[in-house]
């Protein structure tokens, strides 16, 4: 996601090689990379709900992020993405509540934008008890034999070409940004944060 090029290492480590016991340049580079990981970690929400139809919330809601920031001893960070897939009522739904009487309603989903409702000719929106308000699909003509609709997860949206490009991009100014300014730091002689 954030690329270091040679010539920034070498400029660091040029510029910084007396500072801080010969780590100087270790705390810019640390430094920068955690701030451009935190930055796509909160860019990625926001992004995804401009893909997607889904609310900030409901994502963050169905979705565990584990983090790694770098250290003095390793030079890394990301963050990774994991969770169930998340139910289709979080997306944009018609109608979204459940709706009484014998008239047939059909229900129409749209998980991402830019893409038309589709309509499930089969599915039915009800609060089984158990289960939230969700849309369902029964398997048989009984009634026990209903399951809830699934969009896709926090995973899979991360990995769409334009979510990940979005955050890539953001990440990496970040990053650019982050270095330039910890190296003006570390130079004034600021002595904190090593």
């Amino acid at each position: 996601m954030i690329e270091v090029s040679e010539q920034q290492i070498d400029r660091v480590y040029r510029l910084l090689h007396g500072f801080y016991k010969g780590r100087g340049a270790t705390v810019a580079l640390r430094n920068a990379i955690n701030r451009g990981m935190i930055t796509a970690k909160s860019e990625s929400a926001k992004e995804i709900s401009k893909v997607y139809h889904i609310k900030q919330k409901d994502f963050k809601e169905h979705t565990k992020i584990k983090t790694f920031k770098a250290n003095q001893s390793v030079i890394e960070a990301g963050f990774i993405y994991a969770g169930n897939v998340i139910p289709l009522i979080k997306f944009q739904v018609s109608p979204s509540k459940p709706v009484g009487g014998r008239r047939r309603h059909y229900t129409k989903v749209s998980v991402m934008k830019g893409n038309g409702k589709k309509e499930l000719i089969h599915a039915y929106i009800a609060n089984l008890g158990k289960y939230d308000t969700g849309i369902f699909e029964r398997l048989t003509s009984k009634r026990e034999t209903s399951q809830q609709l699934y969009g896709p997860s926090a995973a899979h949206m991360m990995g769409n070409i334009n979510v990940y490009d979005h955050i890539s991009e953001k990440a990496q100014e970040t990053f650019d940004e982050r270095l330039e300014h910890e190296i003006e730091r570390i130079l004034s002689g600021y002595r904190g944060g090593w």
